[in-house]
């Protein structure tokens, strides 16, 4: 399995401005791995720190994972199989540096539009995918020029984010040497979201899971930023409130003397994910790179954290039926669209249809 840093920086969410100064931080702090994208609108800003950290020595590149991602405007489309190559050599001249340490495809979908800004960006106030974009589920053509692009010396390490068991069963039917197959999966991981059928699916593969969100997140398209306390689907009885208000959390955060959000890393990394917490505060950059020491949980800790799971997720998709849940502009509470009733049996088929699900 990849040896990736348990604990990185998450750069999505860091504004222009802020992301030069937390990724220099972050860097002098010992953090080795830095978790981007083309999508996140950062990466000439992360190219000069990373240059500065280089020239001012206080890293070296080859202790370094760079990681990026090809968003869905650059998969391949119709025969055109130019755009993805054209995606990485741009992030390759932002980021200023000759090869990238780890390459993800973003999501299993691909849009046709390479530029958004002129059909009004990506989605609706509520999160709905822009319907002026043409969109579909598309990753084997995509993943063949990856591929191609590992050959090149270009990047060393190739993976995926946002992918289903089913999705990644179908790249390896369609690529069933073992070299060619995600190193990688990246999704949405955290006590509330806890996808114990893709961790085991992914560990069983020699697949290495990162989890982005691993706090939660203190926003959402819907509003919703946590989960309903009760019994049904997408609800918790410890829930009611943010991860990093839990009273569960914070209950164990001070039996060890940590924070939640402490905890919250150390849960990640205890279940042997690369966490990738995102802050541009350096007193929170040094807290969350030191979580595995300051916080150590036990097997009775993360037995006690298991009640928390219950399929909430913080990120949407593309398409109903994939990100079916209370954050997504077409989830009605109680039920799906129409306000039909999600009974658990829908539930488990719906946690297999969603990304990570």
């Amino acid at each position: 399995m990849l040896p990736l840093p348990p604990i990185g920086l998450g750069l999505w969410k860091s504004a222009p401005g802020e992301v030069h100064a937390a990724v220099k931080e972050a860097l002098l702090f010992g953090c080795k791995l830095l978790d981007g994208a083309a999508a996140y609108g950062n990466e000439v800003e992360v190219g000069n720190a990373i240059k500065e950290a280089i020239d001012e020595k206080s890293v070296k590149r080859e202790d370094l994972w760079i990681v990026s991602k090809l968003f869905n405007t650059h998969h391949a489309w119709e025969g055109d199989t130019s755009r993805p190559k054209a995606a990485l050599d741009k992030t390759l001249k932002d980021l200023q540096v000759e090869y990238l340490d780890l390459y993800l495809m973003h999501w299993p979908v691909a849009i046709e539009q390479t530029d958004l800004k002129p059909y009004g960006g990506l989605r609706l106030k509520d999160g709905t995918p822009n319907p002026k974009l043409n969109l579909k589920i598309e990753y084997i053509e995509t993943w063949r020029e990856m591929l191609k692009l590992k050959a090149s010396g270009k990047v060393k390490h190739l993976g995926v984010s946002n992918f289903t068991i089913e999705q990644l069963e179908a790249l390896f039917k369609e690529f069933p040497d073992a070299k060619d197959r995600p190193e990688v999966n990246q999704v949405e991981l955290h006590p509330y979201l806890a996808q114990p059928e893709l961790v085991a699916f992914c560990k069983q593969h020699n697949i290495k899971m990162m989890a982005y969100s691993p706090l939660g997140s203190g926003d959402s398209y819907s509003g919703k930023s946590y989960p309903v306390k009760g019994t049904g689907p997408f609800q918790t009885p410890q829930g009611g409130m943010p991860l990093l208000q839990n009273p569960l959390v914070k209950a164990i955060g001070d039996k060890h003397g940590a924070t939640p959000a402490q905890v919250l890393i150390s849960w990640s990394v205890a279940n042997g994910f690369t966490c990738l917490p995102k802050s541009v505060q350096p007193h929170r950059i040094a807290e969350n790179l030191g979580a595995v020491n300051s916080c150590r949980l036990s097997a009775e800790d993360l037995e006690e954290l298991k009640v928390l799971d219950c399929g909430f997720r913080y990120g949407i998709g593309y398409l109903t039926g994939y990100f079916d849940c209370p954050n997504a502009p077409w989830y009605t509470s109680g039920g799906g669209a129409g306000g039909v009733p999600i009974h658990r049996a829908v539930y488990r088929k719906v946690k297999g249809w969603v990304v990570g699900g």
